[in-house]
């Protein structure tokens, strides 16, 4: 035996509820998280640049440092070290640079990749 098909509301608490209300609920709160996930992306995008600018800043200084300390260290190599050959010099010079060089580089890698950063 089949019961008769309701056509009223149902009652739940205070409110009532119908299939309009209820699906007009869903879309509502659909539309809330919809835009709750794009106001997150918005903040990771605005991490993310902050981050990469960051590191780009740290790796432009260093090479302006670098570029700086090469020629005070090529200068007082030379005036330090008049005993050693030129070439030998030169070889002292170029290691602490190398060293100098990837340290900085790497520091500046692993703040943009957000390793090393805020």
């Amino acid at each position: 035996m089949a019961l008769p098909a309701r056509s009223e509301p149902v009652h739940l608490g205070v409110q009532s509820l119908t299939i309009e209300t209820a699906i007009d609920h869903l879309v509502d709160a659909a539309q809330g998280v919809v835009e709750n996930q794009l106001e997150l992306a918005k903040l990771e995008l605005e991490l993310t640049a902050s981050r990469v600018l960051g590191g780009t800043a740290v790796i432009l200084v260093g090479v302006f440092l670098l570029f700086g300390a090469v020629a005070a260290l090529a200068m007082t190599a030379y005036v330090l070290l008049p005993e050693m050959p030129p070439a030998q010099r030169l070889g002292i010079i170029a290691g602490v640079y190398a060293v100098l060089g990837i340290g900085l580089t790497m520091m500046g890698v692993r703040r943009v990749r957000g390793d090393g950063g805020h």
